[in-house]
């Protein structure tokens, strides 16, 4: 009496594995991008203000789409009114960290004239508005790994 071995069952896992492994990194894109949205949304109410800062903001995903993380644009500069160009990574990173405010010290003037700075602190603290939001990132992506979980489970399970 031969053996033999039914494949049927097999080649409809295998079938639905290459649809999950087709799937999958389209998936993970989709849920990357809403995670990155939220994300966005989270950092510029953190950031509050005039809407400059926050406008400078942007979602940035890896190549491999292996992650996602808001950052300032890249190659995007403010000129001040003295015409010196800084990037706006670097002040977005001293809102968020803080500076020192080292005051200018004037130069010659009339007699009796007394230099009083603007401010009357020796630091800036920062704002941690990225530091809060990724406190609370745990909660915001919870339902959307929840369905790419889903989708996993589905394609393994042959269901795709």
């Amino acid at each position: 009496m031969a053996q033999t071995v039914e494949l049927e069952g097999l080649d409809r896992i295998r079938k639905s594995w290459d649809v999950l492994l087709e799937r999958f990194p389209a998936e993970k894109r989709r849920v990357l991008s809403q995670v990155g949205q939220e994300l966005l949304r989270q950092v510029r109410v953190q950031i509050g203000g005039t809407g400059k800062v926050a406008g400078w903001q942007d979602i940035h995903m890896g190549s491999g789409g292996g992650y996602v993380a808001v950052r300032p644009r890249a190659k995007t500069y403010q000129t001040t009114k003295g015409g010196k160009r800084y990037a706006v990574g670097y002040i977005t990173n001293a809102i968020e960290g803080g500076h020192r405010t080292g005051g200018r010290q004037p130069g010659p003037k009339a007699a009796g004239y007394r230099y009083r700075p603007r401010l009357h602190v020796s630091a800036v603290p920062g704002r941690w508005f990225y530091d809060r939001v990724r406190a609370q990132v745990g909660s915001l992506t919870q339902e959307e790994l929840d369905t790419l979980l889903g989708t996993i489970i589905d394609g393994l399970e042959g269901r795709l």
